[in-house]
């Protein structure tokens, strides 16, 4: 007896297209607003044009494109390897032990011995609040849990105990460290005047946001850091954290932040 056919409507279907859905929602949420729209639509219109050949029969026509076609996929990699990291990080972030409850503090061996000592939070607060009545501008990336290593190699290194008086000294604007960002890792200063990636799609919604805060907006994208700014021509101190700025923080708020994030 002949098997009847197979509903094309079955759970293993729908949970098939629900997985795809959410990975391009996910895609299009990286790419929006970025020349990778263009690039994409350059792809497609590059695999038609292949299969056009192909069932026109143009053999040389064909052969030609089928070259370019071989090498698709590392090109593709190496020209979306920036949305790549992205998507992984963003993935990354969802599965942060700090977000699993229970099973994520047992899997954080560092959270169970975490030095409760606030002093060094209280040290950028303080600083922030300084440089915002002087509207000098500032930006401070505190590691999470990638260390940021090659950022800080784009610096000049320090490692030296975080205080309100050596970060003020850094983004005083005659100090030679004030132009660039300070790095901060477990309490300390890692480097001063470090050099931040800038994606050329960002876009700044107001005329009172320039390069530094692209820059903030990018680094926090690119990695889990957060990224606090202030604004020399506001006075703001803001948060810049999976490429969101917070509204503009107190002193107080602006601790409270640091404390929950980490």
């Amino acid at each position: 007896m002949q098997e009847a056919p197979q509903s094309w409507m079955n759970w293993h279907n729908l949970l098939d297209w629900t997985l795809v859905a959410i990975l391009l929602a996910l895609a299009w949420r990286l790419i929006r607003g970025s020349l990778v729209v263009y690039l994409l639509v350059g792809v497609v219109a590059f695999n038609l044009l292949f299969r056009l050949g192909k069932w026109l029969e143009l053999p040389l026509f064909s052969t030609l494109l089928e070259q370019f076609v071989g090498l698709g996929v590392l090109a593709l990699i190496i020209v979306f390897q920036p949305e790549i990291r992205k998507f992984l990080l963003m993935i990354g972030r969802n599965a942060e032990p700090s977000k699993l409850g229970k099973l994520g503090r047992l899997i954080d061996s560092d959270a169970s011995g975490a030095d409760d000592n606030q002093d060094w939070i209280r040290a950028v607060a303080e600083t922030c609040a300084k440089l915002s009545e002087t509207r000098t501008g500032a930006l401070m990336v505190i590691a999470r849990t990638s260390e940021l290593k090659i950022f800080a190699l784009s610096g000049i290194s320090m490692n030296a105990i975080v205080s309100t008086a050596l970060l003020e000294a850094i983004f005083r604007k005659e100090s030679p460290l004030h132009d660039g960002a300070v790095i901060l890792a477990k309490g300390r200063i890692q480097a001063a005047s470090c050099v931040l990636p800038l994606d050329e799609h960002h876009t700044m919604p107001s005329s009172g946001q320039g390069m530094r805060h692209k820059a903030a907006l990018s680094m926090s994208e690119q990695t889990d850091a957060l990224v606090v700014l202030v604004s020399e021509e506001t006075g703001h101190i803001v948060v810049a954290d999976n490429g969101e700025f917070s509204d503009p923080l107190t002193p107080n708020d602006l601790m409270h932040r640091i404390s929950k994030t980490l």
